[in-house]
């Protein structure tokens, strides 16, 4: 997962799909059989359906009950994450460490049958909420039993405002003023790197043509332009770590860098080396790094030589009309 700083989206100009079905406010969690059913059907991974059947709690809290409601109310029937977050990000029960993850897994159903009914692909929308079961494994496997806090990127993928389509995940925003004055306030599709497996050229060739064909079909009045990108995988000093024609040198090459933010961690030891304790602003224990592979070892002695990853912006072009020269910083 790349990190954006888009300004967020909240309009629902024309994927409506709240207004399918009347408003129902009552928390809805599958359990038992009917929780490993929904897990098999969205194809999550082997450990995240092992993990949610052993964690499933049981509450008899009201404030619970209220706080899961409104939760998912917020994503699915009002389609406004970021609501949730202007409210604190209140923390889970002591109870239940999943509470997000279990309250985003009791919309996949309905979201699903909604943009079915809207005329969506149901394989990308299978592919768009496997990640939550991917990001459960991925929790459990680095922070073990510690509260689950991507509730608010997953909760995107419920929206209507992230799709995974192919090997990339595509999520609809607006560029903002670090995109260029010229560009600012246009709305872009901008692009995420879930796990799995190497960012092969030709399978990303096929997300980008997807993604805008897509985005055309689908949502019209967006008129996205551009593709945007905010990683660390963007970063130029990549370049001198890595073989001029690696996959993740090549997907770089997609873009013009629009930005680079020297004080925004870029979370390269959480995403490459699945350490988020590692603070890489604050001389982190490089021996407790493993370096298995080429990007490994050379992050590593980066920051050994007192280097390090920054979290760049980029634009590419989602049209052979638009020129590149436009962008202006």
């Amino acid at each position: 997962m790349s990190e954006s700083r888009a300004v967020p989206v909240v309009w629902r100009d024309d994927f409506d799909l709240s207004r399918r079905h009347a408003v129902d406010r009552r928390f809805k969690v599958p359990s038992g059989a009917d929780l490993r059913s929904l897990c098999d059907r969205h194809e999550f991974p082997t450990r995240a359906v092992e993990v949610l059947m052993e964690s499933r709690p049981t509450w008899n809290d009201p404030a619970v009950e209220r706080l899961g409601a409104h939760f998912q109310w917020l994503v699915r029937e009002r389609y406004q994450p970021s609501a949730f977050m202007n409210l604190g990000y209140p923390s889970p029960p002591p109870s239940c460490p999943l509470f997000y993850a279990y309250s985003l897994i009791g919309m996949m159903d309905p979201v699903a049958a909604d943009q079915a009914a809207a005329g969506l692909d149901p394989a990308i929308t299978r592919a768009t909420l496997a990640d939550i079961g991917q990001q459960v494994a991925l929790h459990d496997r680095i922070r073990g039993g510690a509260p689950f806090t991507l509730g608010w990127w997953l909760t995107h993928h419920l929206s209507g405002h992230l799709f995974r389509i192919g090997r990339l995940q595509f999520q609809r925003s607006i560029l903002g003023a670090l995109h260029g004055r010229d560009l600012e306030g246009q709305r872009f599709l901008d692009v995420h790197i879930p796990e799995g497996g190497p960012l092969d050229p030709e399978d990303c060739d096929r997300s980008f043509a997807d993604a805008a064909e897509f985005a055309s079909k689908h949502f019209p009045g967006d008129d996205a332009r551009w593709f945007g990108c905010t990683s660390w995988l963007l970063d130029p000093v990549l370049s001198d770590l890595l073989p001029h024609e690696s996959n993740l040198l090549r997907f770089q090459r997609r873009f013009q860098i629009v930005d680079i933010d020297d004080a925004e961690p870029s979370r390269v030891f959480e995403f490459v080396f699945e350490r988020p304790d590692l603070d890489e602003t604050a001389d982190p224990d490089l021996d407790a790094l493993v370096g298995s592979s080429t990007l490994r070892r050379g992050i590593i002695d980066l920051y050994r030589s007192g280097g390090r990853i920054r979290s760049v912006t980029g634009l590419k072009s989602n049209s052979p009309q638009v020129r590149r020269s436009w962008i202006s910083t």
